[in-house]
């Protein structure tokens, strides 16, 4: 059995190398991997050529973001199987194994796998929570943030729904859900995949310079979902769900901006939460922003 991987990468030839070798050292040999370069200026393509594999294929496009990117990926195999990976995390090397194991003995119905996944920031390693599989997989998923490293997909099921090209930001989740609302999600209870959080990642910078126009995508791209994707999460899901999804990620975004002393930023979330939804939680965060923006109430870091 054929598993197909795929690499969507934009300028990350500084640690590329270390991605694709491991895949290369994975136990499992019956792969092919493309890697989608989404408008690289630096050295991505000199990387993936340094790497003698037929199993590679490299595949260019004007830059358009890692949805586009992965969709495009999708159309360039044939795998029954399709796993994701992220350019700058890395494969233990028995994840393809796991997984093969799994879908040859368990013979599961087209849908997700999801393997367990360990987050590195520098020193510090740490496991992150499997899915409750006995619970609402759902509220599953929205919580514990799938990413694409740890997850393969059924291609009848990618043939359906793919990655939504408007959104660069949820845009992981927004595909999870969608499929997890129509189909089975598995959960292989081994930790196979490794996320790494450094300087330069989409994560880290991210938190440490909160921009608008990144909140405002993100939440649009949870209101699609609430919106436009109604019937699909129908009996499916708890009444308000979304919304309350959306007032803890303002949450979120309002706090590490206050913390990071972006004062018009905050102010501005903090607008954008209050027209969403007034709470009380929102008036008792109004004038911390006003006090942080002369350093008091600042965390220690």
């Amino acid at each position: 059995m054929e598993i197909a991987l795929i690499i969507p990468t934009f300028n990350r030839g500084y640690c590329l190398s270390s991605t694709i070798q491991s895949v290369l050292q994975q136990t499992y040999f019956n792969w092919t991997l493309t890697i989608i370069d989404d408008g690289s200026t630096d050295n991505t393509q000199e990387v993936v050529a340094s790497f003698n594999d037929a199993r590679i294929t490299y595949v260019y496009q004007e830059n358009a973001e890692r949805s586009a990117a992965r969709n495009k990926g999708i159309a360039h195999t044939e795998a029954e199987w399709l796993c994701f990976l992220d350019s700058d995390d890395v494969l233990l090397p028995e994840h393809l194994h796991v997984l093969a194991s799994f879908i040859e003995n368990q013979k599961p119905s087209p849908g997700l796998i999801a393997t367990g996944l360990i987050t590195q920031q520098g020193q510090i390693t740490k496991k992150k929570a499997f899915l409750a599989l006995q619970k609402n997989v759902l509220e599953e998923i929205g919580s514990k943030f799938l990413i694409p490293t740890q997850v393969c997909v059924h291609r009848s099921v990618l043939e359906k729904d793919q990655f939504d090209v408007r959104f660069r930001l949820w845009e992981d989740t927004h595909l999870w859900l969608r499929i997890a609302a129509q189909y089975p999600v598995y959960q292989i209870e081994e930790y196979t995949a490794i996320q790494n959080l450094h300087e330069q990642g989409t994560v880290v910078q991210g938190m440490k310079k909160i921009r608008l126009k990144d909140v405002v995508q993100y939440v649009t791209a949870i209101q699609d979902l609430r919106d436009n994707q109604t019937a699909l999460f129908e009996g499916q899901l708890p009444q308000h769900y979304f919304n309350r999804y959306i007032d803890s990620k303002y949450r979120m975004y309002l706090y590490q901006a206050r913390q990071n002393k972006q004062f018009l930023v905050a102010s501005q979330i903090w607008i954008n939460a209050w027209q969403h939804r007034p709470s009380l939680y929102l008036l008792m965060e109004l004038p911390k922003i006003i006090l942080n923006r002369f350093n008091i109430g600042l965390h220690a870091r």
